[in-house]
């Protein structure tokens, strides 16, 4: 059985579709039975509009997460992804009827607007997704009191609490045994054509990102469903991907995390969100080659980047389907509205993190406000920015050496945090109004300090991209280099393939008289599709980066691949940054924004 990506006791799976259970059900039901009089007692005018458990309730101290991860720059620009469409993709369907997803107040619709399940499957509600559900788009609207504006309730704001959520369910069955709570069968069918129809649009609209929060085993991402994840995103590159790393501790990354195009999520915890979570799987998962039919064990890097994924206050569904069903002692028919779940640990809640960071993202594209090109809907762009803007996590290390004078790393990702840790205050800068986005031509290019581009490259070439000043000393310097793997999906038979796999690589050298001199750093990561850098430069001076395609590692489709299209963001950064210079640097750069150059606005708003 499948499991989701919640962290708990059970460990390890069979097969894609199969798994051992990972909730213990009894420390996560005490906590919702509890909940009423700790939450909607004489504390609910606070909480209601107070902070995030990100502890234990009774004692704090409390974060509020969205902060935590730089969100308030939309919402104080006015941005709550309102343009957007999150599908969720998990065993059963986000339950509407929580008060999270309530969004009459604000004279909208509720935030679960659409239902669909996979052939076969139950269509059940159930807790987990309801969860899921309340991270990516919850609201938890809270009315005027007093003196007391009305606004969003931090215990149930969501990342994008605008954005329009879609369910798709894929369980055939759940566990019915109560020391499995939590895991699920499924098949290609009732799996596939949920994916299919999120990624390719239903009634002429389609998902700008889906999140599934579960976990099968595919150490190599060879499985049905894993191909059609991968072959539905090559074809439709402006539906990002994500997905959770799993819960298995030092073991290899979980299927459908360890696809190759979309996004996979580690979980952080700790004081600052910096500290990779002792449950979040690390492991290096497998690279198959169809020319070969070889499979290469334990060689691929596949968490991309990390998020919150501790102690979480999570929407609570208590109905008799779904997970919960065998826990008829504490199930309730109907389901109270108002319950949450608390301590809620898992990858299952950094993934959606991510995923509603991204609409974020493109909901500011889509407001028109900040002339962004509509590149920038790209996944490929999406990633790579997300990667080159994310934060140093506790022990982050990606293999990279000092040999003879260059920084090398043939990892390219720390297993446990891949970039580092989701930094959205500084990915919708560089996203937004970076000094440059998005470039024309083929080879040679200027850039400034920071942004991104979506390239193309032949086969055997290169493309330089020069920073037109210098730089001084010391300055880190951030770099992330992401593709896809090529594939089709054939709609008649609701499969995918895999047709071709480029090898790129990521160099930072020193430039004299406008020539590439010296190398300087280097990530050339084998069976990786990401590559990444972050290294303080040697010494100030003019630097470039250059992306490289030496070779393809397979290509078997009809018409040999001649060139493949790349996403690729930078970031520099002044060091050592005190926090008075940070701070001032930070008004800087919003004050810049409202004043020159149409960034994120400073508009203040209620949280």
């Amino acid at each position: 059985m499948k499991e989701f990506n919640r962290a708990g006791r059970g460990r390890g799976c069979s097969s894609i579709r199969g798994s051992l259970p990972t909730l213990a059900a009894s420390g996560l039901l005490l906590t919702a039975v509890l909940l009423p009089a700790a939450c909607h007692g004489e504390t609910a005018a606070g909480l209601a509009r107070g902070e995030y458990i990100a502890g234990p309730y009774q004692t704090g101290p409390y974060t509020f997460v969205n902060d935590a991860v730089g969100a308030r720059i939309f919402y104080n620009s006015g941005l709550y992804g309102g343009s957007t469409v999150i599908g969720n993709v998990e065993a059963g369907h986000v339950w509407a009827g929580h008060e999270v997803f309530d969004r009459s107040g604000l004279g909208l619709g509720n935030a679960v607007q659409l239902k669909i399940a996979g052939t076969g499957a139950t269509g059940a509600d159930d807790f987990h997704a309801t969860m899921v559900g309340h991270v990516l788009a919850g609201t938890g609207y809270v009315a005027a009191s007093g003196t007391i504006p009305a606004g969003y309730s931090y215990t149930g704001m969501g990342l994008a609490p605008q954005a329009t959520l879609w369910s798709g369910a894929i369980a055939t069955a759940f566990s019915t045994s109560t020391t499995s709570i939590g895991s699920f069968d499924t098949t290609p069918a009732s799996t596939i054509p949920v994916y299919r129809q999120f990624f390719q649009g239903i009634s002429g609209t389609a998902c700008d990102v889906i999140n599934s929060s579960f976990g099968g085993h595919d150490p190599a991402a060879n499985e049905p469903e894993s191909v059609a994840i991968d072959a539905l995103a090559f074809q439709n590159p402006n539906v990002t991907f994500v997905a959770a790393a799993g819960n298995a501790d030092v073991d290899a990354v979980s299927a459908p995390g360890n696809v190759y195009n979309g996004i996979t999520v580690g979980s952080v915890g700790g004081t600052n969100f910096r500290t990779p979570s002792a449950f979040s799987s690390r492991g290096a998962v497998d690279f198959h080659n169809p020319a070969t039919g070889a499979t290469l064990t334990g060689v691929r890097a596949a968490v991309d980047i990390a998020a919150p994924g501790e102690l979480g206050y999570l929407a609570a569904y208590l109905g008799p389907t779904g997970g919960l069903a065998p826990l008829t002692d504490l199930t309730r028919n109907p389901s109270p509205d108002d319950l949450y779940f608390v301590n809620m640990d898992g990858t299952s809640f950094a993934s959606p993190t991510v995923a509603g960071g991204v609409a974020l993202l493109k909901d500011a594209v889509n407001s028109g406000r900040y002339g962004v090109p509509d590149t920038a809907f790209d996944t490929r762009v999406v990633k790579a920015v997300l990667m080159a803007t994310s934060a140093r996590t506790d022990g982050w290390n990606n293999g990279q050496t000092l040999v003879n004078g260059v920084v090398r790393t043939t990892q390219a990702l720390d297993w446990a945090t891949g970039a580092g840790s989701l930094d959205l205050a500084s990915a919708g800068l560089t996203y937004v109004s970076g000094a440059t986005m998005d470039l024309s031509g083929t080879s040679a290019f200027v850039i400034g300090r920071d942004g991104w581009d979506l390239g193309s490259l032949g086969v055997g070439g290169q493309a330089d991209y020069t920073f037109s000043t210098t730089l001084a000393a010391p300055t880190e310097l951030q770099v992330a280099l992401d593709w896809f793997t090529r594939g089709t999906f054939t709609n008649a038979t609701d499969t995918g393939t895999r047709s071709a796999f480029a090898n790129l690589d990521l160099q930072v050298w020193n430039v004299v008289n406008g020539v590439f001199d010296t190398l300087v750093a280097e990530s050339s990561s084998l069976y990786n599709n990401a590559e990444f850098l972050r290294f303080t430069l040697p010494a100030g001076g003019l630097y470039g980066l250059r992306v490289r395609l030496p070779e393809m590692l397979y290509d078997l489709g009809p018409t040999p691949v001649t060139a493949e299209t790349y996403g690729l963001a930078w970031k520099t950064v002044i060091v050592p940054e005190p926090t008075a210079a940070a701070i001032a640097v930070v008004g800087i750069a919003l004050s810049a924004a409202v004043a020159a150059r149409r960034r994120l606005t400073g508009r203040a708003t209620r949280g």
